[in-house]
């Protein structure tokens, strides 16, 4: 992705958020600009659409990790 949309630098910075304390905020910022974008545009292009669709499934993943990180830690910390 070459940053062409405004919500794309929020999905960036979340896709190499290295630090899963601050991941969920990096995501929760992410989603929360798609959703503006998709509010304030509802007839976007296809590219961008489809940009949006990848993003937001990537940040799903990104979610999962959290949970399996948290998860995990939760039975070696006991």
């Amino acid at each position: 992705m070459s940053g062409a949309y405004a919500w794309q630098r929020f999905y960036r910075e979340a896709a190499v958020q290295s630090d899963f304390e601050k991941l969920p905020e990096c995501i929760a910022k992410a989603e929360a600009a798609i959703q503006q974008t998709l509010a304030e545009n509802p007839l976007i292009g296809s590219v961008e659409f489809d940009a949006i669709g990848r993003s937001l499934a990537a940040l799903a993943v990104l979610k999962g990790q959290i949970h399996h990180e948290i998860h995990y830690e939760s039975h070696v910390e006991t």
